[in-house]
């Protein structure tokens, strides 16, 4: 298995993590599409369904995912809280800006993977 098809199967699970995990959250209709469309678009390239024509929805939607991370940047970083839970604005917005970050890095490694190669699956 290639090293991309590897990356996109821990993607996959992540972002399914990451989906799955905002159902208790209370604002999931929100969160869910963000998340459950990398999760998507990581299946689709790991079975080989996604085609060299549409990597520029990739670029697109990296961008998006990047504006959405500077959007939702903390006015105060008070990093993310493992341990002790959110207890303030600035760490739920410090998690949510990272997951946006993420999912823009991982888009923007399969836009490069796209370029290097006419094939994805090897």
């Amino acid at each position: 298995m290639s090293p991309l098809r590897i990356f996109c199967l821990l993607m996959t699970v992540a972002f399914l993590y990451a989906t799955v995990v905002q159902y208790n959250d209370p604002d999931p209709y929100y969160w869910m599409p963000i998340y459950i469309l990398p999760a998507i678009i990581s299946l689709l390239i790991f079975f080989g369904r996604w085609t060299n024509s549409l990597k520029g929805i990739l670029l697109v939607l990296a961008v998006i995912y990047f504006a959405g991370t500077f959007f939702m940047w903390p006015a105060h970083w008070e990093g993310v809280a493992l341990q002790h839970g959110m207890k303030t604005i600035n760490i739920e917005e410090g998690r949510e800006s990272l997951g946006l970050a993420v999912a823009g890095f991982t888009l923007v490694i399969y836009f490069l993977s796209l370029n290097r190669t006419k094939r994805i699956i090897t």
